[in-house]
């Protein structure tokens, strides 16, 4: 993506904003201005002085004047920026949220949760640097140059004219070259820091899995050298950083020694030569800030590009033509479906499968031979390469996602438990239920009596930082839920994979004695899992037969 096409699409989120932008722009500039007259003004009264004919209290009250504005000035426009700014990254943020809600599980599960984390978090925080620290100070600098060299002008026009290529050249040349320098560095930055990210998310992940197979030392030297990629690559940073500070103060310097000399060459009187000098040093506040901006803005762009190519993920499976609602299930019918995923060979091929309702049907065979794919076709994770998936005798695509979520209800191998009461866990399915409902779920799921056990019930809070829960206690509140939202259909993926034999089996019975009128997919590649179905089948190397 180019730059400039990046530019433009962060500055469409500004556009709504940019009364406000150019009041703390104004204010940046009167703040600027009120700096650069104080040294002024002192000159003014040595002059004076000098005259005899000084009045030092009435240049000391301009002074404080100039002093005061000054504070007023930046804290309103610091507060404006950086209140524009926070309010652009929420909306960005909401957008992100919108896009991954939009492109769904099925292409969210293919990635990196490190990266996410680095797009929600790093990569749009690193985005205040362009709303908050580049458009107003591009706009405060512009300002301030322009009424400084206006000034200096009324003096001496070569003098203005050197002021004007020294503040060009900290303002404009030095971010250019800064920023074509370090091109890559804003990348690499970012890479070392998701990859980073990454390693500590799965060493905490599989903490059990590392201290069982003694993986400690490797471990901890991949997340050393993973530390020192991202040590290197922040130096490399600070270097440039460097290299731009040095290189500003010297042109600063350069152009006022310049500007006296120059003035005194040509003879010109010495209050200018000095007025000249004097405004050289105190002017160049406002281009300083943005000698830096080349480099910073390498991080910034780098996440910007990465948030831009999020933002314009499209879906697997679009629902824009989709108009059909109901919560009824009455039928559903694999016709010929072939299905791969991306880049892979086929994994279903010529799949014809017929549910009808009150029908239990289980599907085993070996994992990674298809069969959780097969629930997340129904579910519309996907659409299949070949053949068609009906619901009702009605194509698929043309139900409501909404529709869906309704007339499914699905229970996984692992039930997540977010961070909150049991009742807002088990009450996901169905927000508005009643305390009762809520209650008969949980005993059909017998989980019932432990939830009483504990001190506050089902306000007790579970998840995160709350109160863990066991894998049986996971799935039997993944099973309430599942009780409560009372779908027509029932999709079962590997529900008791993770269980051992007595939890399996009371999960068991509560599934086969609460869903006598409910339609059923279940998948598993346990026996004793798939003896709860009416008629099962076996899927082997793609293909699907009853046994």
């Amino acid at each position: 993506m180019k730059t400039i096409d990046l530019v433009k699409w962060l500055l469409s989120f500004v556009r709504p904003m940019s009364g406000k932008i150019f009041l703390a722009a104004a204010l940046g500039i009167i703040s600027n201005l009120s700096v650069i007259a104080i040294p002024l003004l002192g000159l003014q009264a040595l002059f004076e002085l000098a005259k005899h004919t000084a009045t030092p209290q009435r240049t000391l009250l301009y002074m404080i004047i100039c002093g005061l504005i000054r504070g007023i000035a930046r804290y309103l426009e610091q507060y404006l920026n950086h209140d524009i700014a926070f309010r652009l990254l929420a909306r960005i943020r909401d957008q992100i949220f919108e896009t991954l809600r939009k492109i769904g599980p099925a292409k969210l599960s293919g990635r990196k949760s490190g990266d996410l984390i680095t797009a929600i978090t790093s990569d749009v925080e690193a985005l205040e640097v362009f709303f908050a620290h580049t458009i107003s100070p591009i706009l405060i600098a512009f300002g301030t140059t322009l009424v400084t060299i206006g000034f200096l002008a009324s003096y001496h026009l070569l003098l203005a004219g050197i002021l004007l290529i020294g503040q060009l050249l900290v303002g404009v040349l030095l971010p250019i070259l800064g920023y074509q320098k370090s091109q890559h560095l804003g990348d690499d930055y970012q890479t070392a820091f998701v990859e980073l990210n990454q390693q500590i998310m799965e060493d905490v992940s599989s903490i059990q899995d590392i201290a069982q197979y003694s993986l400690e030392e490797t471990r901890l030297t991949d997340l050393e050298t993973a530390g020192k990629n991202l040590n290197l690559q922040y130096r490399r940073r600070l270097t440039q950083e460097g290299w731009l500070r040095v290189s500003s103060e010297l042109v600063l310097v350069i152009t006022a020694v310049l500007l006296f000399l120059v003035g005194s060459s040509l003879h010109l009187k010495g209050t200018d030569v000095l007025v000249g000098t004097v405004l050289s040093l105190s002017s160049f506040g406002s281009v300083l800030a943005l000698s830096g901006l080349g480099s910073a803005l390498l991080t910034t762009f780098a996440s910007g590009r990465r948030l831009y190519a999020l933002t314009q993920e499209q879906p697997i499976v679009s629902f824009e033509n989709s108009n059909i609602k109901s919560d009824t299930f009455n039928s559903a019918e694999f016709q010929e479906v072939n299905f791969s995923y991306k880049n892979t060979q086929t994994l279903l091929k010529n799949i014809s499968l017929s549910i009808k309702k009150g029908e239990k049907i289980g599907i085993g065979g070996e994992s990674g031979n298809g069969k959780s794919t097969l629930v997340k076709l129904l579910m519309r994770y996907w659409d299949p390469d070949k053949g068609k998936i009906q619901m009702n005798q009605q194509d698929l695509s043309i139900y409501t996602e909404s529709s869906l979520h309704h007339t499914q209800g699905v229970m996984e191998q692992t039930t997540f438990i977010f961070e909150d009461t049991i009742a807002a866990n088990i009450r996901l399915g169905n927000p508005s239920a009643s305390d009762a409902a809520l209650k008969e779920a949980s005993k059909k799921a017998a989980i019932h009596e432990w939830i009483l056990s504990l001190p506050e019930g089902y306000e007790t809070k579970i998840g995160g930082s709350f109160r863990s829960v066991s894998d049986g206690e996971r799935q039997r509140i993944g099973l309430a839920r599942l009780f409560l939202q009372d779908a027509p259909l029932v999709l079962l993926d590997e529900p008791t994979s993770n269980l051992d034999y007595l939890n399996e089996q009371a999960i068991l019975s509560s599934l086969k004695n609460s869903f006598e009128e409910k339609t059923v997919m279940l998948i598993s590649h346990r026996e004793t899992t798939l003896a709860i179905a009416d008629s099962t089948y076996q899927l082997e190397k793609g293909t699907l037969t009853k046994k």
